[in-house]
């Protein structure tokens, strides 16, 4: 009889901990959806009415939104319960009053620049051709760059080169000007011909810079890096001052960066609301320490349905005088609801646990700034807390964190040890008067005691969105 009960136990505790696991690795977003699709299915699932905040959504038992600090007004009073000059009021106070609810406010409706491009793709191509196009638009970087094999492209849809290439030029043709570039002079070289185009009307000055311009990108590349201008002048046979003038205007007319350039099409008459990143945890400035909460007002709102309750007590007596099959299905929605509560009870554990731990250790940062950021990994937490490193894994993973600055940031920040570098080489490209290159950006890293390579330095500039030297320079 006890072999037979510790091997029940040691079945059910498998299930358990798959759910545990996998609510602990949800994001407070995806834990309301579980919770919603659980609730159509198990009726044994009771979800409380709690408030909607009116300005980003977010469901709370508490008067004021721990996600954006707006004030919950009450719940609506019962209009059939109203008298007629009760009724008036209300209208009078709803006419006066703040607009009630939009659900669509808390939906980000801007255009991604992938849907923006594959929008005019549609209008310019079809078929195998729009296909082709979608595809490459899908490979495009960060920066709005292709750097991927066309040969490749060609044999995913077992095509030519050639025709591959065609279809990159009309996507290299849309808006914003640079896109699809395979390199950076290729992007400068687009974003010029859009240029000479919008100025073909103007004043024949502009026209004969922006041919300067060209002509430089095209046939004298390598000294405009190195910024030989007498030796692209000599040349050109052409003044110094008309190749600095041609190279001013790449350097404040064109972006090495097309993608930045993007803006959704009628921007200004939409509104600016979009879904607000709701963090998980919330951290407090106390004093000289700071504190933790994780959000789970939720999970407040959740019990067993007390019908379901009932029957299920009844049921573990031995007195309930339902059919095996009725209580079969009793026994498996209530347990299961029982399952998921331990389950968000121990995921709000758990990452309060990690949360109030990253916290402490990266006290100087969350009050001082990102120079104070320490070197931390997730093993270290786990050791620290005496768990298994995929707990912690699981507990940070997709999650948010407001920080004391108002900030809403990924957990991935405290674990990232390059972020203090980072900022010392933003600080010292400020405090230069001159343009500095990365070579002596490291020297200068040196002199404070951090020795990187120079091509670490060029990585971490290329993070921040610095041109390099050369066009710095310029």
């Amino acid at each position: 009889m006890q072999s037979a009960l510790a091997q029940r136990q040691q079945l059910r505790a498998i299930p358990v901990q798959i759910q545990a696991n996998a609510i602990l690795s949800m994001s407070l977003i995806e834990l309301f959806e579980f919770i919603e699709t659980e609730a159509a299915e198990n009726p044994a699932l009771s979800v409380k009415e709690g408030s909607r905040c009116p300005v980003c959504g977010f469901v709370t038992d508490t008067r004021t939104c721990p996600v954006c600090s707006a004030l919950i007004k009450a719940a609506e009073p019962d209009l059939a319960g109203l008298s007629e000059r009760q009724h008036l009021e209300r209208a009078r106070s709803v006419a006066s009053g703040e607009p009630a609810f939009d659900p669509f406010r808390t939906v980000a409706s801007t255009m991604s620049l992938r849907d923006y491009l594959k929008q005019q793709a549609r209008m310019s191509l079809s078929g195998r051709k729009l296909r082709i196009a979608e595809y490459l638009i899908d490979l495009l970087d960060d920066d709005g760059y292709f750097r991927e094999s066309l040969f490749e492209v060609a044999e995913e849809f077992a095509a030519a080169v050639p025709e591959v290439e065609d279809v990159l030029r009309v996507v290299q043709g849309f808006d914003p000007a640079g896109i699809a570039a395979r390199d950076l002079r290729e992007c400068l070289l687009i974003q010029l011909r859009t240029l000479a185009h919008s100025t073909s009307s103007g004043c024949s000055g502009c026209e004969t810079t922006v041919a300067n311009a060209e002509r430089i990108l095209m046939d004298h590349w390598e000294a405009l890096s190195k910024l030989r201008f007498k030796a692209i002048a000599s040349r050109m046979g052409v003044t110094v001052g008309v190749v600095r003038e041609a190279a001013d205007l790449i350097k404040e007319r064109l972006t090495p960066y097309p993608a930045s350039m993007y803006a959704r099409p009628f921007g200004e008459l939409a509104p600016n609301e979009s879904a607000a990143v709701v963090p998980d945890v919330i951290m407090y400035q106390r004093g000289e320490h700071v504190s933790v909460e994780v959000l789970h007002s939720h999970s407040r709102l959740l019990g067993v349905d007390e019908t379901y309750e009932d029957l299920y007590a009844s049921i573990r007596k031995g007195d309930s005088y339902l059919s095996a099959e009725d209580c079969r299905h009793i026994r498996e929605h209530v347990e299961r609801v029982k399952c998921i509560l331990e389950a968000i009870e121990l995921r709000k554990k758990t990452l309060t646990r990690v949360a109030a731990y990253i916290a402490d250790y990266q006290k100087e940062f969350l009050l001082h700034g990102p120079s104070y950021l320490r070197p931390l990994r997730q093993k270290d937490v786990a050791r620290a807390l005496e768990v298994h490193e995929s707990t912690v894994c699981r507990a940070i993973a997709g999650k948010y964190c407001k920080l004391p600055s108002g900030e809403t940031v990924s957990f991935e920040v405290f674990f990232d040890s390059a972020m203090p570098i980072r900022n010392m080489i933003r600080e010292i490209i400020a405090r230069s008067a001159e343009p500095l290159s990365d070579g002596e950006i490291a020297r200068k890293l040196a002199e404070q005691g951090v020795e990187i390579a120079r091509r670490t330095v060029a990585k971490y500039r290329e993070q921040l969105r610095v041109l390099p030297y050369q066009l710095r320079a310029a």
